[in-house]
């Protein structure tokens, strides 16, 4: 297929994942782009394929859409439609596995945030710290780490915040209110199951030695980039992290040996490959 004959439509342009997934994706592909469009009606006639990225389109309009060329789903946060998609991308094999059922779906990973690809250089203080949405900050005790809300950071600015870390903490706050002030823990498990593990993926891109909870996307990602650790037990690990340099550095080495599998040009050569092949 011819890549000017794809649209990306994205949900809330504000969202991460619209910017990572839609926005820049199709800017680097040369596609088109369109976001927070409700209607079908409004969409040109000469895109027969269509990557929906948290997309608003009611099932209806999603209907009318399927009925001009290849829906593509891409699988964020909450399950998909069943209904009206050709193929569905997942971000991980874990989230492949669990909507197996729903037809034909492709594994393309997040790419991390060091688009320059320069890995951080050895720091001189190894300063552990915590990067993500505030309401997911984890309750961590027995040593002192710096946090980094993303909310309201530019790339630039996530991208210097990497540039900081030397330790990365890979958790989330097990009982984050967002999903607790209505009882949905079945909610939660599920957003954990499908995460798509870029905390790792960036502590792997700048080669970043990290404590890591046990969640699905980290043992697909790179288990041996990484140390699994229950909230309990990460002080201890940060300390070994700190005090024992050929563990730090064996797990520096694993980092930028995989770094350049999530690296953005790699990762859009996926998406080239895949839509090209339709």
């Amino acid at each position: 297929m011819n890549l000017r004959n794809v649209l990306f439509l994205g949900g809330r342009s504000k969202l991460a994942s619209v910017q990572i997934r839609c926005v820049e994706v199709a800017k680097a592909l040369g596609c088109d782009c369109r976001i927070h469009e409700p209607f079908a009606a409004n969409i040109p006639d000469q895109y027969s394929a269509f990557v929906c990225v948290k997309s608003v389109l009611a099932p209806g309009e999603l209907a009318q859409l399927a009925k001009r060329g290849t829906v593509i789903w891409d699988i964020i946060d909450s399950p998909p439609p069943q209904e009206h998609v050709s193929i569905y991308l997942a971000s991980t094999k874990t989230t492949r596995e669990l909507f197996a059922s729903y037809g034909r779906c492709k594994v393309i990973p997040h790419y991390h945030c060091n688009l320059s690809g320069q890995p951080n250089p050895l720091p001189r203080t190894r300063r552990p710290a915590w990067i993500g949405s505030d309401y997911w900050k984890p309750h961590l005790e027995g040593f002192d780490f710096d946090s980094y809300d993303v909310k309201g950071m530019s790339r630039d600015d996530v991208i210097r915040a990497h540039r900081q870390i030397g330790i990365g903490l890979n958790f989330r706050n097990p009982r984050p209110p967002i999903f607790w002030k209505n009882h949905q823990k079945l909610r939660y498990r599920f957003h954990v199951a499908i995460n798509s593990g870029i905390k790792l993926i960036n502590c792997v891109g700048f080669g970043i030695p990290s404590v890591s909870d046990q969640e699905p996307a980290y043992h697909e990602i790179g288990a041996d980039c990484t140390i699994f650790s229950s909230l309990k037990k990460c002080a201890k690990w940060v300390r070994a992290l700190q005090n024992d340099d050929e563990l730090y550095l064996d797990l520096r080495k694993k980092c930028l040996r995989r770094a350049a599998h999530y690296h953005f040009d790699t990762v859009i050569e996926k998406y080239r490959k895949f839509l090209t092949a339709l």
